[in-house]
C-alpha cells in the first residue's frame, strides 16, 4: 500500500501486479477542472485498486473531499462533497467497448503510459453538476444577502419609470415610421 499516489502509470504493469494506492491530491493541478471551481485549493483523497478481470486490466478507485464553485441560483460559493466511487476498464480501441461489463467505464490507452492525474480530474469533471445550486433550504438565506445590500431609493425607481417611458417612446418612434411608408 503506498501513501503516495504515481504520477504515470503503465495500466499492463500496475494491473497485472494488482497494485492498490492511495493518497491525496491538489485540485490546484487540475487544470480542465479549475476552470469550473471558485478557487481550485484543497486536496481530495484518492484510493484506487488496479487488477485484472481475466484479461482485462482494470481500475476501481473512489474519491473523497471537497470541491468550490458559485451556485448559479444565488451566485455564491457553494460546496460539493464529493464522495466517488468509480471502475474503470482499460481499452486499446473503441472497438472493445461493446465487450465491457455493465458498470464499467471504458478507459482508452493510446500509450503505454496514464498520468493518473488525468484520470482522476476526468472523474471529478463527471461527478460535477452541470449546474451547481445550494440546496433549496440554504440557498434563500444567500440570496437574502444579495436582495438586502443594494437598497432602492426614490431616485433609482424614478430611473426606472423613465426607462420605461423611454420605450414606450421608442415603439411610438416605430408605428410612426411605419404610418409614413
Amino acid at each position: 500500500m503506498s501513501q503516495r499516489l504515481p504520477v504515470f502509470i503503465n495500466p499492463e504493469r500496475v494491473c497485472s501486479r494488482e497494485l492498490y494506492s492511495s493518497g491525496q491530491l491538489s485540485l490546484a493541478k487540475m487544470q480542465r477542472l479549475s476552470d469550473r471551481l471558485v478557487a481550485p485549493y484543497g486536496t481530495v483523497a484518492v484510493e484506487l485498486e488496479f487488477f485484472k478481470e481475466g484479461k482485462r486490466n482494470k481500475l476501481k478507485g473512489s474519491i473523497t473531499g471537497e470541491m468550490f464553485a458559485v451556485c448559479q441560483r444565488c451566485m455564491q460559493v457553494a460546496t460539493i462533497a464529493v464522495e466517488h466511487s468509480f471502475s474503470l476498464a482499460f481499452i486499446k480501441s473503441d472497438a472493445e467497448v461493446d465487450m465491457l461489463l455493465p458498470g464499467d467505464e471504458p478507459c482508452l490507452v493510446n500509450d503505454s503510459e496514464l498520468r493518473l492525474a488525468d484520470i482522476i480530474e476526468d472523474e471529478l469533471q463527471l461527478y460535477l453538476p452541470m449546474i451547481v445550486m445550494h440546496a433549496d433550504d440554504t440557498c434563500g438565506e444567500h440570496s437574502d444577502k444579495i436582495d438586502n445590500s443594494k437598497k432602492i431609493d426614490k431616485t433609482d425607481s424614478e430611473d426606472a419609470r423613465d426607462s420605461v417611458s423611454n420605450k414606450q417612446n421608442a415603439f411610438a418612434l416605430l408605428a410612426d415610421l411605419k404610418k409614413v411608408t
